[in-house]
């Protein structure tokens, strides 16, 4: 089965662990994780074409949150485009469709991900949970039938940091944390 499988499993289950109220704890877990299972296939799919298994895990810790996000967003700006020309359906189409299915997904996983770990203020309900968690199945089966794909594969490789996009993150002003009080030294010890 995998560890994207697993972890899309969990986030089933973690959703459904207190079905009876809304406990936040675990419907912000499952969106979280949900999210993580979808970064981690994505990952695993392209490391997959790497010819040396033992340096897989490897190459995928270069696979960054940032990059993926950006090249989601560009993709599915890119497959907008294609469906704004009003294509035939046919393979083609078919093709476009699965993979502007699983760029979008990631897109808003990513978001539902980051609002769920931070925005506190938010109120989770099952059925929201629930309609993400559908999202990214489809998702995962919308990938499995175009995984061998030249364009899917293409997509994978965007996902990779780009030398462009680091040197445009250099040229931006560095953010330095304000100065704080050592936190050692209103520790009780």
């Amino acid at each position: 089965m995998g560890y994207p499988h697993e972890l899309l499993e969990l986030a089933q289950e973690m959703a459904n662990l207190h079905s009876d109220y809304a406990h936040q704890a675990s419907l912000r877990r499952a969106v979280s994780t949900a999210y993580y299972a979808l970064f981690h296939l994505l990952i695993s799919e392209a490391t997959a074409n790497w010819q040396r298994p033992e340096l897989r895990t490897i190459l995928g810790r270069v696979f960054d949150h940032g990059p993926m996000k950006q090249a989601a967003d560009k993709k599915v700006a890119e497959l907008n485009n294609y469906f704004k020309e009003k294509p035939p359906e046919g393979p083609e189409w078919t093709t476009v469709y699965h993979l502007h299915n699983v760029a979008y997904t990631f897109g808003q996983a990513q978001y539902y991900r980051t609002e769920a770990d931070y925005n506190t203020g938010r109120e989770w309900q099952l059925t929201d949970v629930q309609l993400h968690i559908d999202r990214i199945v489809d998702a995962f089966k919308s990938w499995s039938g175009i995984r061998e794909e030249p364009s899917a594969q293409a997509y994978l490789v965007s996902m990779l940091p780009s030398r462009e996009r680091k040197q445009d993150e250099r040229s931006r002003p560095e953010k330095r944390p304000a100065p704080t009080e050592d936190p050692k030294s209103s520790w009780n010890v």
